[in-house]
């Protein structure tokens, strides 16, 4: 059994913390005969951010991952410009994506954007985490018809392994006839339904060689999206929220199985348990209500987010982490909806000293 390791969500998100009625005394009030309603977000600063990132790599957690989404439910840092500002106040903790929309930003700025910040973390990227996403409204805003988002997503991650696998040759080194890889400027076409391109170079490549490692996002509800992520990825990213150990542990088994078919490489096949939203306190009642509301509304899923997420007692939390890790977990991202430098140090002192 592979060693867990623990990593963490940066806070791109603003959770709610209730509603007001739109009060505006100075000209327009349309909003509030309407009766609109303002919610009161969370909303970090970039210190708050920075010190954040810090602190998870004083802690010793292994990695920090972004969520993507243009527009939400709630308010939304910018995924891409968040990781390359934590990138920058780093050293040593590894980075990653999950996932990235590479349907609506478009696979060839996702490349561009995803080997820069390879390039200038020094190959701390961990992972590209990558998928179209679930939420329509991304696609209603950037103008793509959001029931073309998997067939599109087909292309989106046919071209984006292209440009990065694109370019590499093995040359001769006259000093001591040892072989080294060596980026070279080459240029493609790309002839789909959806994306055509023509004489397209990416460059630089990313400082990892060939490449960071591609994780596939799927809630694994799919066969299809289970052999896409086999045939494609160089890892697994499951969604906390949408899958419970037993599944996960299916899943898992029947996408090595499919790797094996392919003829792929099943030992170097990673996974990682994203979203896994929580907050760690004994009082149950208290817990009950920031489920109910905060996390809930913000994902829009009023079910079963206290059994499935790390929500309890340091010993409950131990125990769905363990079924997880029994599964075959390799990675889990921990995500506090409230308190969140307080909560990532008792997660790092009281549940992963446990691993």
């Amino acid at each position: 059994m592979k060693q867990l390791l623990f990593g963490l969500h940066i806070p791109v998100m603003g959770f709610s913390s209730g509603s007001s009625n739109i009060s505006n005394n100075s000209g327009s009030n349309n909003n509030k005969k309407n009766g609109e309603k303002e919610k009161r977000q969370q909303s970090f600063t970039r210190e708050q951010i920075f010190s954040i990132a810090r602190k998870a790599e004083s802690l010793g957690y292994d990695s920090l991952s972004v969520n993507d989404h243009i527009v939400f439910r709630t308010n939304w840092l910018d995924a891409l410009s968040t990781l390359s500002a934590v990138a920058a106040v780093t050293n040593r903790i590894k980075l990653g994506t999950s996932i990235l929309n590479i349907v609506v930003r478009s696979p060839v700025i996702c490349a561009k954007s995803l080997a820069a910040i390879d390039i200038l973390s020094s190959g701390r990227l961990f992972a590209a985490g990558v998928g179209p996403g679930s939420h329509k409204a991304d696609y209603d805003v950037c103008g793509i018809p959001f029931e073309q988002r998997w067939s599109r997503f087909n292309e989106a991650l046919e071209i984006f392994h292209i440009l990065w696998n694109s370019g590499w040759r093995e040359e001769d080194d006259d000093d001591d006839n040892a072989k080294s890889n060596t980026p070279t400027l080459s240029y493609i076409d790309y002839a789909g339904k959806y994306y055509q391109l023509e004489k397209i170079s990416v460059a630089p490549k990313p400082f990892q060689k060939p490449h960071p490692p591609i994780f596939i996002g799927t809630w694994g509800s799919s066969e299809v999206g289970i052999r896409r992520a086999a045939k494609y990825g160089d890892g697994w990213m499951a969604s906390a929220y949408n899958i419970t150990p037993d599944k996960f542990k299916e899943k898992w088994n029947v996408l090595l199985s499919y790797r094996k078919r392919l003829g792929k490489d099943i030992e170097s096949f990673e996974n990682c348990i994203m979203s896994m939203f929580g907050y760690i306190d004994n009082d149950k009642d208290k817990v009950r209500k920031m489920v109910k509301n905060i996390l809930s509304p913000a994902l829009g899923r009023p079910e079963n987010l206290e059994n499935l997420l790390l929500f309890g007692s340091v010993e409950e939390c131990v125990q769905k982490i363990n079924a997880f890790r029994e599964a075959g977990a390799e990675r889990i991202h921990f995500w506090p909806i409230s308190d969140f430098e307080e909560q990532i140090e008792i997660f790092r002192k009281e549940i992963v000293s446990h691993y």
